[in-house]
């Protein structure tokens, strides 16, 4: 009888600190990525240093070659961020103009989209949203934090 106690507060230890820990394949995120604008014909990388702590929402900190960076948070297999972002889109007239972008991919498939909102929207309206893939160039190159 005490055997199968034992056995029982083991297996249920077990299933909480499985339950509480982040998904692996969260952690892996960490590393160098090429960016790729489909359609846009834009390149750019990142780099990605993930943590997922227990019982806490993963993160991943960003930081991209275009010289901004941000935090995401991954919640129902999404990563998702927003970044301010003073040269975010083109405008027509050939400048610059401040954008608050969305950037939201699958944890998985590495695809997703990036939309803006134009801090400017009647002299330099936002296009559309974008659909975007990022591609792992350096595994395990970047510790998590």
């Amino acid at each position: 009888m005490t055997v199968v106690r034992g056995l029982t507060a083991t297996l249920i230890a077990a299933g909480v600190s499985v339950g509480l820990a982040g998904p692996a394949w969260a952690d892996d995120f960490s590393g160098r990525y090429t960016l790729d604008l489909i359609g846009a014909g834009a390149h750019t990388s990142w780099t990605v240093r993930s943590t997922c702590p227990p019982s806490r929402q993963c993160v991943a900190h960003i930081t991209s070659s275009s010289g901004w960076s941000g935090d995401a948070q991954l919640a129902g297999g999404r990563w998702t961020m927003t970044v301010d972002r003073p040269d975010g889109h083109s405008c027509p007239d050939g400048t610059r103009g401040a954008e608050l972008q969305t950037w939201s991919w699958d944890a998985i498939s590495l695809r997703g989209q990036v939309s803006g909102v134009s801090a400017e929207s009647a002299t330099c309206p936002v296009g559309p949203a974008n659909d975007f893939t990022l591609s792992k160039t350096v595994p395990g190159a970047v510790r998590p934090v």
